[in-house]
């Protein structure tokens, strides 16, 4: 009996499934085509019905993983009002549970370096991911919230999030929690301050002196330290 039309590209589907996980677990370099294709429960042999090489899997799935990352992140979107959805996104993002699942997380945290020294054509897909991604976090913004953050600084919120991700998993679990509390706090103390209206800002002035950039950053991270040594 021959194989229904669609069974070839639902094929192909799960490899890259696979390969997106085992990729993201184990790094691209250690991950061989074998073993994407057992974890996707097939021979080694129907590899290259599907594909040219490891690379061509390697960009497929990494288009797959950054799609899956967004998906990820606008699941507790539903319901948020528009002024909070891009603090729900940081929060999503610099959580316990994405730092324990690298295999359904970010590939720019998860991959990011290790693509970075190989180049070639999957580093050029990951960075399309990544132009994806400023955008689409722009876009969460309310009108009014646009107008006080600009590209660059999206793409400094984006890089603290997934410089943070990577370093909570290069840590102890409680030293873990204590790197993204850090992130978190500081994004979020960023976000608001970019925001406020100028007005605002003006009325604060001449109540009360704001304390400086190099005040904030000691108050924190002085008592950041010293919990990461207890």
């Amino acid at each position: 009996m021959p194989w229904p039309k669609y069974h070839k590209s639902r094929t192909r589907q799960r490899i890259v499934q696979a390969a997106a996980a085992a990729f993201r677990a184990g790094g691209t370099s250690q991950v061989r085509v074998e073993d994407v294709m057992a974890r996707a429960g097939l021979t080694h042999g129907g590899f290259y019905s599907h594909f040219t090489s490891k690379d061509d899997l390697l960009r497929e799935s990494l288009d797959y993983a950054s799609r899956q990352t967004l998906e990820m992140l606008s699941k507790p979107l539903a319901g948020v009002p528009a002024a909070n959805r891009f603090r729900t996104v940081v929060d999503a993002y610099l959580s316990p549970s994405h730092v324990a699942h690298p295999e359904l997380g970010c590939p720019l945290a998860s991959l990011g370096p290790e693509i970075a020294r190989a180049k070639g054509r999957p580093l050029r897909t990951l960075a399309h991911g990544l132009k994806n991604r400023i955008a689409w976090m722009r876009e969460l913004m309310a009108e009014s919230q646009r107008d006080g953050i600009t590209e660059s600084q999206v793409l400094g919120t984006l890089a603290t999030m997934i410089g943070g991700v990577v370093l909570a998993r290069t840590v102890p679990e409680k030293d873990s929690v204590v790197v993204l509390n850090a992130c978190r706090e500081f994004l979020r103390r960023s976000f608001d301050e970019s925001v406020e209206p100028a007005a605002e800002q003006s009325t604060k002035r001449g109540r009360k002196r704001r304390p400086t950039a190099r005040t904030r950053r000691r108050s924190v991270a002085r008592p950041i330290a010293r919990r990461m040594k207890s």
